[in-house]
């Protein structure tokens, strides 16, 4: 097909045709043109292809990713109601008519769960941090699906700092009674351990913590900050920020 389009141009040439040969050349050009804008035409849909591919391969791991998310959340928040409501029953053992009518093992098994265990939360971020340090965040063409996945990030930030301060308290909570209760009292009362051994705190009555104001002091402390972290600017919001993302990942999907 060269070798014809050559022999007819020389043709046009020798015969002295000029304006027949520009207007060839002209329209040899724009087959050229229309040949190149064909391929890139292809190579563009190609890629187009592998990048919705790319993009449903994405969407299937969020769905999961954040299906396990939505179950870590709300095992989260029913933990952190019975440590509120657990804390709201030490709380009343202040008042020394309520302390009085309780007993040793009670004081244990509300005191037991508030030092045995953090208010956490721990996301599966592995997908999602891929996406976003890789760059694909853009592959996903859902607009308010990018920016709820890249707010995410922040969302656990925030939380974090809510948890770290909920952790110091503990802490301080913790020393406090180790100063001035007795450890091995609870864990025999809940059976932690199962052989006796001497003690000597044995005779340190744990009911005397509730005389320090100090305790109090970041009990209270405690109990708000757990009572704010399943609240609507976290757990409870994380919760929503969640449904919300696995309602637009899973129509996305419905819609490919």
């Amino acid at each position: 097909m060269i070798t014809l389009f050559r022999r007819f141009r020389q043709r046009l040439l020798t015969e002295n045709k000029f304006s027949k040969y520009l207007i060839y050349a002209i329209g040899e050009i724009i087959l050229v043109v229309i040949g190149i804008l064909i391929a890139l035409g292809i190579n563009n849909n190609n890629n187009f292809n592998e990048q919705r591919k790319l993009e449903q391969e994405y969407l299937t791991s969020l769905q999961s990713e954040f299906k396990t998310n939505l179950d870590r959340i709300n095992t989260s928040i029913k933990v952190n109601e019975q440590r509120v409501q657990t804390l709201e029953k030490v709380l009343t053992l202040f008042n020394k008519n309520a302390l009085d009518t309780i007993r040793p093992q009670t004081i244990s098994q509300l005191l037991g769960p508030i030092f045995g265990s953090d208010i956490q939360y721990t996301p599966a971020t592995g997908v999602l941090n891929d996406i976003i340090s890789s760059g694909k965040l853009n592959l996903i063409l859902n607009k308010n699906l990018r920016q709820d996945l890249a707010s995410f990030e922040s969302t656990i930030n925030v939380l974090s700092t809510q948890l770290n301060d909920a952790d110091f308290t503990q802490r301080k909570l913790t020393s406090l009674f180790f100063k001035n209760g007795s450890a091995k009292t609870i864990v025999t009362d809940l059976k932690i351990i199962d052989k006796e051994f001497q003690s000597i705190s044995s005779n340190t009555n744990n009911k005397d913590i509730f005389n320090s104001v100090e305790f109090e002091n970041y009990l209270v402390d405690y109990y708000l900050l757990a009572k704010a972290t399943n609240g609507p600017l976290l757990f409870s919001g994380i919760k929503s920020q969640i449904e919300s993302i696995l309602k637009e990942v899973e129509n996305e999907l419905e819609n490919k």
